[in-house]
Protein backbone atom coordinates (compact mmCIF):
# COMPACT_ATOMS: atom_id res chain seq x y z
CA UNK A 1 0.00 0.00 0.00
CA UNK A 2 1.18 3.02 -0.94
CA UNK A 3 1.32 6.10 1.84
CA UNK A 4 -0.45 9.26 0.53
CA UNK A 5 2.37 11.38 -0.17
CA UNK A 6 3.66 8.54 -2.67
CA UNK A 7 0.02 8.23 -3.97
CA UNK A 8 0.38 12.47 -4.67
CA UNK A 9 3.60 12.22 -6.55
CA UNK A 10 2.96 9.19 -8.18
CA UNK A 11 -0.42 11.35 -9.89
CA UNK A 12 1.21 14.46 -10.30
CA UNK A 13 4.07 12.40 -12.48
CA UNK A 14 1.36 10.83 -14.74
CA UNK A 15 -0.63 14.27 -14.78
CA UNK A 16 3.09 15.75 -16.01
CA UNK A 17 3.20 12.46 -18.42
CA UNK A 18 -0.28 13.58 -19.58
CA UNK A 19 0.24 16.99 -20.46
CA UNK A 20 3.21 16.45 -22.33
CA UNK A 21 2.29 13.71 -24.53
CA UNK A 22 2.36 14.91 -28.42
CA UNK A 23 4.38 17.76 -27.07
CA UNK A 24 8.00 16.35 -27.08
CA UNK A 25 10.20 17.43 -30.00
CA UNK A 26 13.53 16.03 -30.96
CA UNK A 27 16.40 18.53 -30.85
CA UNK A 28 19.72 18.33 -31.87
CA UNK A 29 22.67 20.30 -31.13
CA UNK A 30 24.15 19.83 -34.67
CA UNK A 31 22.28 20.26 -38.07
CA UNK A 32 22.23 17.08 -40.47
CA UNK A 33 24.23 17.57 -43.54
CA UNK A 34 23.08 17.68 -46.69
CA UNK A 35 26.32 17.29 -48.41
CA UNK A 36 30.02 17.32 -47.90
CA UNK A 37 32.48 19.39 -48.60
CA UNK A 38 35.78 17.20 -48.71
CA UNK A 39 39.06 17.98 -48.64
CA UNK A 40 42.30 16.00 -49.28
CA UNK A 41 45.79 16.30 -47.61
CA UNK A 42 47.09 14.68 -50.31
CA UNK A 43 46.71 17.37 -53.03
CA UNK A 44 43.68 16.37 -54.98
CA UNK A 45 41.02 18.36 -55.67
CA UNK A 46 38.44 19.43 -53.15
CA UNK A 47 34.79 18.37 -53.95
CA UNK A 48 31.25 18.74 -52.86
CA UNK A 49 29.40 15.03 -52.66
CA UNK A 50 26.15 14.12 -51.32
CA UNK A 51 26.03 12.44 -48.18
CA UNK A 52 24.88 8.97 -49.11
CA UNK A 53 28.36 9.26 -51.55
CA UNK A 54 30.10 8.35 -48.38
CA UNK A 55 30.34 5.07 -46.71
CA UNK A 56 31.11 5.63 -42.50
CA UNK A 57 30.91 7.36 -40.11
CA UNK A 58 31.63 11.04 -40.49
CA UNK A 59 33.17 11.70 -36.96
CA UNK A 60 37.05 12.51 -36.49
CA UNK A 61 39.83 9.75 -36.52
CA UNK A 62 37.10 7.15 -38.08
CA UNK A 63 38.15 5.88 -41.74
CA UNK A 64 35.54 6.43 -44.31
CA UNK A 65 35.42 4.89 -48.17
CA UNK A 66 34.99 7.35 -50.77
CA UNK A 67 34.73 5.78 -55.18
CA UNK A 68 36.56 2.90 -53.71
CA UNK A 69 39.40 4.34 -51.42
CA UNK A 70 39.76 4.36 -47.59
CA UNK A 71 40.47 7.82 -46.13
CA UNK A 72 40.68 8.93 -42.59
CA UNK A 73 38.84 11.73 -40.94
CA UNK A 74 41.75 14.40 -39.72
CA UNK A 75 39.13 17.52 -39.52
CA UNK A 76 35.45 18.12 -39.46
CA UNK A 77 33.72 22.13 -39.88
CA UNK A 78 30.40 22.97 -40.30
CA UNK A 79 30.36 25.29 -43.63
CA UNK A 80 26.44 26.08 -43.16
CA UNK A 81 23.68 23.70 -41.54
CA UNK A 82 23.73 21.71 -45.16
CA UNK A 83 27.66 21.65 -45.71
CA UNK A 84 29.89 19.89 -43.53
CA UNK A 85 33.78 19.92 -44.55
CA UNK A 86 35.85 16.75 -43.72
CA UNK A 87 39.42 17.05 -44.28
CA UNK A 88 40.48 13.35 -45.48
CA UNK A 89 43.72 11.95 -45.45
CA UNK A 90 44.82 8.60 -47.17
CA UNK A 91 44.59 5.17 -45.44
CA UNK A 92 47.72 3.60 -46.23
CA UNK A 93 47.16 -0.60 -47.01
CA UNK A 94 49.09 -2.84 -44.47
Amino acid sequence: MLSDQSKNYLNDVKRRIKNRQGKINIITTHPVPETYQLVFLNGSPRCIINTKELQGKNIVGSIVNFNGYSYKIIKRLFISNKILELHLDDVLPK
